[in-house]
């Protein structure tokens, strides 16, 4: 054998040599992970919605238009999957939820629409808002607005925060999807209108109208006054009549009406419907007019929208409450109220207007109570017989006080009783307040020392709390800060309530 052939064949021995180790001893292995996690399965439904979101391949779309397709292909999907997350997205899509949130959201849906409503995460309740205002789920508009009618009394009752949401979104609904304006009859802007309606025509409306749209639109210091309370049917009858001279003040010597002056002019805004909500306006509506009732109406030119109503937002107003309160103090002081209040505004010609109102009325009772003294001549045999009878009586009463004298009280005891027994029982006695509380009042008002508060282990801002909580439902204020220093207005009164 030449030295090639012995070459060749100890190299073929040596390649098979390292085909038997690698191929049996040795051997490449896949890394295996150290916790393996089993893998999810993402239902179809879902991965094909994925497949609707912007990617390299697909050409940029608005968040409203991906959320529009995507909810339109899951409309009807169903999900039983556990989720016990809680999801925080602002403006929330099924774009920007993952796919274990955004089947926790389909499976609360699926419950949701059997029946089985339950609390979530606001995020999930958003997002069921967002589909019904954009079509999805209903199968027309009126249906859309019962849903969400129902999902604001039903979900409200578990969380409140969709309240405001929800209560402003319900008009805009109706405004744009052209329904009935009576669904909007107890909306807050159609109650705030009806209100306004009425006062501004307050010369021809009755009296209890006038105080029901009163109550909308300024409801805070009649709800809360005691002598409203105990006075309702006078104050009732003032408060009408002041408001019909101050009207026709207004329109007789000013640019502004009463209610323009209390409320703003009608005047015209630009306003986004469903503002803050995830809203792809399916209608593409280019121009419309809408009227919510004669004084609220919506305009869409070009897309953009207008409304036209009062400037004032829908809150009471103010300028209405001080005039209210006005005519409470003026009101308690003609009938010699024992707790006054301070009036809220100082214009001399409405509390002149305030003060003869009350004083006409006033004298309106006198004279009906004058004219019903009335004497009855068939009667008088009747009150003859029953003095005659009266008379006997006493006669008898009266000879057995002889018979059985009273045990009289020595002098000396009377001389020796304390005067408070002798007179009415005394005040601090009648105060709802503590002793602590009532020697601090004292000295307050008295002038005297106070440094005993602290020496007995009170507080003083404690004690001061107290007493102002106290005496709250007399003075419908508090009587004191925390200085302490009592407030001017009051420090006659409680010297009446409080002695030396």
């Amino acid at each position: 054998m030449n030295e090639r052939s012995v070459e060749d064949t100890d190299t073929n021995r040596m390649k098979k040599a390292a085909e038997w180790f690698y191929g049996t001893i040795f051997k490449d292995e896949p890394i295996r992970p150290r916790n393996p996690q089993p893998i999810e399965r993402v239902p179809s439904m879902i991965r094909t919605a994925r497949s609707l979101e912007n990617s390299s391949n697909n050409n940029w779309q608005s968040r409203e238009s991906i959320f529009l397709k995507q909810a339109k292909l899951l409309a009807n999907y169903e999900d039983d999957y556990t989720f016990n997350g809680n999801v925080v997205r602002y403006y929330p899509t099924y774009q920007a939820l993952t796919d274990q949130e955004l089947r926790g959201y389909f499976s609360w849906r699926t419950k949701l629409r059997k029946g089985d409503i339950q609390k979530t995460s606001l995020s999930f309740a958003f997002l069921y808002i967002y589909e019904l205002i954009n079509q999805v789920g209903v199968e027309n508009p009126l249906d859309g607005y019962y849903k969400l009618k129902a999902f604001q009394d039903s979900y409200g009752e578990l969380d409140s925060s969709i309240l405001s949401y929800l209560s402003k979104w319900l008009t805009d609904y109706v405004v744009y999807y052209n329904l009935d304006p009576n669904l909007l009859g107890d909306s807050p802007q159609v109650v705030f209108d009806r209100s306004i309606t009425i006062l501004d025509m307050v010369q021809d409306q009755d009296e209890p109208k006038i105080m029901y749209a009163l109550k909308q639109l300024a409801p805070k210091w009649l709800a809360r006054s005691k002598f409203y309370g105990a006075n309702q049917a006078d104050c009732d009858t003032v408060i009408v009549r002041v408001l019909r001279r101050v009207s026709n003040h207004y329109a007789t010597r000013t640019k502004k009406t009463m209610v323009e002056q209390y409320f703003g002019k009608l005047s015209q805004y630009q306003v986004r419907l469903f503002d803050t909500a995830v809203f792809c306006n399916p209608l593409k509506t280019r121009s419309c007019e809408y009227a919510v009732d004669e004084r609220c109406i919506y305009r869409c030119q070009n897309g953009l929208w207008t409304v036209t109503k009062h400037a004032g937002p829908l809150r009471p107003s103010s300028k209405l409450e001080d005039v209210l309160k006005t005519i409470d103090a003026v009101m308690r002081e003609e009938y010699s109220y024992k707790h006054p209040v301070k009036y809220e505004t100082d214009t001399k010609w409405l509390i002149k207007i305030i003060r003869e109102e009350t004083q006409a009325l006033l004298a309106e009772k006198k004279a009906a109570e004058a004219k019903k003294i009335t004497i009855d001549y068939s009667q008088l045999a009747r009150i003859r017989e029953e003095a005659a009878v009266t008379q006997e009586k006493l006669t008898v009463e009266d000879e057995l006080e002889e018979d059985f004298p009273e045990t009289q009280t020595t002098p000396e005891c009377k001389e020796d009783a304390p005067a408070q027994m002798q007179d009415d029982p005394s005040p601090a006695l009648e105060s709802p307040l503590t002793p602590a509380e009532y020697r601090l009042l004292q000295c307050l008002l008295y002038g005297q020392d106070w440094s005993w508060v602290q020496a007995e282990g009170y507080m003083l801002s404690v004690l001061s709390d107290s007493i102002n909580d106290k005496l709250y439902e007399i003075f419908l204020d508090s009587v004191m800060d925390d200085t302490p220093a009592l407030i001017e207005d009051y420090i006659d009164d409680l010297k009446e309530m409080v002695k030396p």
